[in-house]
């Protein structure tokens, strides 16, 4: 089962302020294809930006300026490496500080990167997500 594309519905897209491949919301379609989109993280509208395709590395000319995508998977693989403590299960009644390993029963293991009002921030392999917690 394939899924619809439509005004109002989620779509991944490249967020020029968050520098991701995140999950948006689409706002604006002309004739089928998505125009305009809203971040569901930060919140960003902007044109819609498909997944930037992966290309083999070529080898850099001196002075030669590059623009590289940094994938969600990579940030958690460094994060994961720079983390500190113990695996944290996952629970909404316990605070988290920047730097713990955290483990959701669906999400797998993340990394808290922020921590808001009642709610962290959280690294996961496949995306960042905000999660309910105690912090106060």
């Amino acid at each position: 089962m394939t899924a619809r594309i439509i005004t109002g519905g989620d779509i991944d897209s490249y967020c020029t302020r968050c520098k991701l491949n995140l999950e948006h919301i689409i706002l604006a379609m002309v004739g089928g294809a998505v125009v305009k989109v809203q971040c569901k993280t930060c919140g960003s509208i902007h044109r819609f930006k498909g997944m930037p395709a992966v290309r083999p590395k070529s080898p850099r000319k001196e002075g030669a300026a590059s623009k590289s995508f940094v994938t969600c998977q990579a940030l958690w693989e460094e994060a994961m490496g720079e983390a500190k403590g113990p695996e944290l299960p996952y629970d909404m009644a316990r605070s988290y500080q920047a730097g713990d390993v955290m483990v959701h029963n669906i999400f797998g293991k993340g990394v808290v990167q922020k921590t808001l009002f009642k709610k962290c921030a959280v690294l996961f392999k496949d995306k960042e997500r905000m999660l309910v917690t105690s912090n106060t």
